[in-house]
């Protein structure tokens, strides 16, 4: 593994294993902002990584960065209405409480349109960065941003608590 490839991962460590401090810290801040900062600094580490190797000329490093994050930002919206129909969900399944029916499978529902959703921005990002990157690029940036999604995911279950929620898995 290159020096490269681990500098991500540590990265991603040591800033997750920060999180609950700087949540302590900003109290007063809205809350997720924290989190947020947090995943935008993992993102633009990433981004510059990714694009060094994958060789991006002048051309294409504007481009491709305003793809990413246009789909990153949306990816987060949906990820912020899944965890509200999660929690709304959970809400309406109280034990000792009935549910309403049609709540449930709306909600159910809804559940399973976000996470459809949220599969088709990877396909649609990749659509978006076909005239922009080559075919390898493409490739590259699959990978890399597949390896980046599980150990996000290998790192939050390792965390006590959980204090970051998985990543819906980007596979279809």
């Amino acid at each position: 593994m290159t020096g490269s490839r681990i500098t991500v991962p540590m990265l991603m460590a040591l800033l997750l294993a920060a999180a609950p401090l700087c949540a302590q810290r900003e109290a007063g801040q809205r809350p997720g902002a924290a989190r947020a900062r947090l995943l935008q600094n993992i993102e633009q580490v990433f981004l510059n990584q990714v694009s060094a190797e994958m060789a991006l000329s002048a051309d294409q490093q504007p481009r491709f960065r305003r793809v990413v994050s246009s789909w990153a930002q949306k990816r987060g919206a949906l990820e912020v209405e899944e965890r509200q129909l999660r929690q709304a969900l959970k809400r309406e399944l109280t034990p000792g409480v009935a549910a309403n029916p049609d709540s449930v499978a709306r909600f159910v529902d809804d559940l399973n349109a976000n996470r459809v959703a949220y599969a088709e921005t990877f396909r649609d990002e990749m659509r978006e960065l076909t005239p922009i990157l080559t075919p390898v690029q493409r490739g590259q940036f699959q990978v890399r941003r597949d390896q980046l999604l599980q150990r996000i995911r290998d790192l939050q279950q390792q965390r006590p608590g959980g204090a970051l929620r998985a990543l819906p898995n980007p596979e279809p």
